[in-house]
């Protein structure tokens, strides 16, 4: 029974304890198939830097062979001798880059801007996971919150249609009285049916994108980082720390660097080679055979058909567009950040005012109940200021959400909506880690 008891406790506690929309970002953030897949290609990415780094590594190489050989010779004297031997060799090779003008570095550097590239696109993905999923909970809220007073309403209206029922049968009311309190009664029903259906559509997008039932008791969330007053400010904290445009710097820097790197296909390079080679029977003249060798081989390229200057040509048109694709996505995210911070401020004027009207309408209500009591005002009276009491409740829910939505977009914009800046209760994931051990990897699998 006490086991039971446990059960029914902890049970309730999870049903009615509201879920803050940081613990649904949490959430999200642990189980976001999204932000798997893009970690795990940041990760591929962060491969090319181990495979730049390779080439400053020595290559060796083992060769071995067998076989059969039969040979026939025939002197001077016409006298024909067949000899057969089995040629085997075993060889060691080392091959080790001395100086390649810069080939090299480029490939690191190359491989470096592309990890901080996508390590930008990681952040923005991130941003876009936990913004889509912020809305999802505010959409919800919302609906489950306009549901609540579409229940409100339709209880307060079942009871006038029945108390105008009452006053008809007595000859209180009239025909028409009594008609509009039902078709107000009924267009209640309507609207909370309507509200209803809105709620299971918002439940569905919660599972569907976070991944668990959506709780039933949500609140509007506290903002843990200030959004700035001024429009400038919040400009600067874009152009600093948007990761769209950190990651168009990169992929700029990174075209840059590629027109360095194919330039250097141009220059010169330098190896050192060293092999090792033993064989048995090579040949029917010696038994056994040892041989080591030492090159140093200067390459010089001389004429490729003209492909090295097509190249160049290539990346230095591929570079100019990555920069003019900087200066658009800077102009565009600037004018999305404008249009949001206009959004917020219009909404924090309307929610002021939109309070203002429902404490007036409150008054209002119950002010015409009262002048209804006495007859100088008709039941139309009544319902008409109850509908517009319940009106400004419904704008003033859709407002909050609209606010929050903003207020979320605009510290997308900023850089700051991440796992670390809104202090989700969450392993944070490590972009050093795994960036840090393939550098160290010289043989094997597993870093």
């Amino acid at each position: 029974m006490l086991k039971l008891k446990v059960i029914i406790f902890f049970f309730i506690s999870n049903v009615c304890f509201p879920q803050s929309l940081y613990d649904t970002l949490s959430k999200v953030y642990d189980s976001s198939p999204i932000l798997k897949g893009n970690r795990l290609k940041l990760e591929s990415i962060n491969e090319e830097l181990a495979k730049a780094i390779s080439k400053n590594r020595p290559q060796i190489n083992m060769y071995g062979s067998i076989g059969t050989d039969k040979t026939t010779t025939i002197n001077t004297s016409n006298i024909e001798s067949t000899k057969n031997n089995n040629p085997k060799s075993v060889t060691l090779e080392v091959k080790q880059n001395l100086y390649d003008f810069g080939r090299t570095k480029h490939l690191i550097n190359i491989a470096d801007a592309s990890i901080f590239a996508q390590r930008a696109d990681l952040r923005y993905q991130e941003q876009e996971v936990l913004l889509e999923a912020s809305k999802i909970y505010l959409t919800l809220l919302a609906s489950l919150e306009i549901n609540k007073l579409a229940k409100n309403n339709l209880v307060l209206l079942q009871k006038h249609f029945q108390a105008t029922n009452d006053k008809f049968k007595l000859g209180e009311a009239t025909s028409t009285d009594l008609s509009l309190a039902k078709a107000r009664f009924l267009r209640a029903r309507s609207d909370e049916i309507k509200s209803r259906g809105e709620v299971e559509k918002e439940r569905s997008k919660y599972f569907s994108y976070v991944g668990t039932e959506a709780p039933s008791d949500l609140k509007f969330p506290e903002i843990k980082i200030e959004v700035p007053k001024k429009l400038k400010d919040i400009t600067k904290e874009t152009l600093r720390g948007n990761p769209k445009i950190i990651a168009g710097g990169f992929r700029k820097k990174l075209s840059f660097i590629k027109v360095s790197s194919v330039a250097a296909e141009l220059l010169p390079s330098l190896d050192l080679s060293l092999s090792a080679q033993n064989a048995w029977a090579p040949n029917t003249f010696f038994d056994e055979y040892e041989n080591y060798k030492m090159e140093l081989n200067l390459k010089f390229p001389l004429y490729s058909g003209g492909y090295n200057y097509s190249n160049i040509r290539q990346k230095k048109k591929e570079a100019l567009q990555n920069s003019k694709m900087l200066d658009y996505n800077i102009k565009n995210t600037l004018k999305e950040v404008e249009i949001s911070w206009i959004e917020y401020k219009s909404l924090e004027f309307q929610i002021i005012s939109i309070e203002a009207a429902i404490n007036a309408n409150e008054m209002a209500v119950e002010g015409v109940k009262k002048e209804n009591e006495v007859g100088s005002r008709t039941l139309l009276d009544v319902l008409d200021a109850e509908q517009d009491l319940l009106e400004e409740k419904v704008e003033l829910i859709k407002a909050k959400r609209d606010k929050f939505q903003n207020i979320f977009t605009l510290i997308a914009n900023m850089g700051k909506l991440s796992a670390t800046e809104m202090e989700l209760d969450v392993n944070i994931y490590d972009y050093e880690k795994n960036y840090t051990a393939v550098k160290k990897v010289w043989l094997g699998f597993e870093e």
